[in-house]
């Protein structure tokens, strides 16, 4: 019998933070619904996090105290209430995010030193906030497996800390067919367009993203749209959304001689609307650990071009490999693949994308992140 009285087998789920809006959240609120189908006590420990939307998938929150200085310290002092709490209470499952040690599955949602050689080209400093503890649970080796959104990171975790194959995981996140989807995203395509200043014959690139501009090379895209304006003056328009300070590649393409051509939004409601409106969506990140918003496109019927950088051109590399851009891949060669994609006016691309995609859809990875649970969870029956 569990700690506390109870017959019912205790599961923990260690998350920093819990928010609707970010992915690992919502994997994590998976997760404790999931778990609460399969019959556990589920707490989620957590800095900081919205009981009511815990409550909802099943779920209690549990509030450790948070150091309060920035710094390295913060996370280990993270993982160290964590342990404290499991000892207390044993759990029969603790699965973490990435900040705290486990012996069962541990979830990771980025790759921070691939980032930083991807994105600035050098090491990150010692004791860097996020590697530390990253260094600290990857290294220590105590899980059973860990859980990554892409062969990409797969790949980073056995070069970087020698971790077998065999112990890792690939899952990729799944969007919500619900809201992403090619009736509801196209419902309201001119009027949505008009809302952006877009003219019926101007063809419209987009880069849809949460911010981290630099991540996503916004710089990039801004460089393909000066290439294509220049070839093709006034038939393109190119939309940017995203939260993140935009005015350093606002002052690029007004140098770039493109300022007029560009449309800077910040996030929107309704995105799947933007999707909807747009003839193309490019992600020329240079990394990526998954983008779902490049799932999300696809069920919406839009094409994609996407880096190989990014994790979700794995769903498309053998299927549309046309679709995926090698890293090394210059300006003009972005906008020659941009404007071939948009000169195929009778191209049924984009609904074989949203065909396609559906069996990436969360109904698809909710039902093999059950089974994955409920493997995981047999021995504590």
């Amino acid at each position: 019998m569990s700690a506390g009285g109870s017959n019912a087998r205790q599961a923990a789920i260690a998350i920093r933070q819990v928010e609707k809006s970010t992915g690992a959240s919502r994997v994590a609120l998976a997760q404790a619904k999931l778990l609460n189908d399969l019959g556990f006590e589920v707490s989620l420990l957590v800095e900081r996090g919205n009981a009511d939307v815990v409550a909802e998938h099943g779920a209690s929150v549990v509030k450790l105290w948070r150091w309060p200085f920035k710094g390295a310290f913060r996370r280990f002092w993270f993982n160290r209430r964590v342990q404290a709490w499991c000892r207390r209470h044993r759990p029969d499952v603790l699965l973490s995010h990435g900040d705290c040690e486990t012996s069962d599955s541990l979830y990771l949602h980025n790759c921070v030193h691939l980032a930083e050689q991807y994105i600035r080209g050098r090491e990150l400093p010692a004791r860097h906030e996020v590697a530390s503890i990253h260094d600290h649970v990857l290294g220590g080796g105590k899980f059973r497996q860990v859980v990554v959104n892409s062969r990409l990171m797969g790949n980073e975790l056995t070069h970087r800390y020698g971790i077998e194959p065999t112990k890792i995981e690939v899952s990729y996140p799944g969007y919500d067919p619900q809201q992403f989807n090619e009736q509801r995203a196209r419902a309201d395509r001119t009027a949505r367009r008009e809302s952006l200043g877009v003219a019926e014959d101007e063809k419209l690139i987009g880069l849809v993203t949460s911010g981290n501009f630099a991540k996503r090379n916004v710089k990039g895209f801004v460089e393909m749209a000066a290439e294509l304006q220049r070839r093709a003056p006034g038939r393109y328009r190119f939309l940017v959304v995203g939260k993140d300070k935009a005015a350093a590649y606002q002052q690029q393409a007004k140098e770039a001689g493109v300022a007029e051509r560009m449309i800077w939004r910040s996030t929107m409601p309704d995105v799947e609307t933007v999707f909807g409106a747009l003839d193309l969506f490019v992600l020329p990140a240079h990394i990526e650990e998954f983008g779902l918003v490049v799932a999300e496109a696809m069920a919406c019927a839009t094409p994609v071009l996407v880096s190989d950088r990014v994790g979700a051109s794995e769903l498309l590399a053998d299927a549309y490999p046309d679709l995926v851009m090698p890293h090394g891949a210059t300006c003009a060669e972005w906008a020659d693949r941009m404007g071939a994609l948009l000169d195929q006016e009778d191209s049924s691309i984009g609904g074989e994308l949203a065909t396609y995609v559906q069996q990436y859809s969360y109904i698809a990875q909710r039902e093999k992140l059950r089974q994955g649970l409920q493997r995981l969870t047999m021995n504590a029956l």
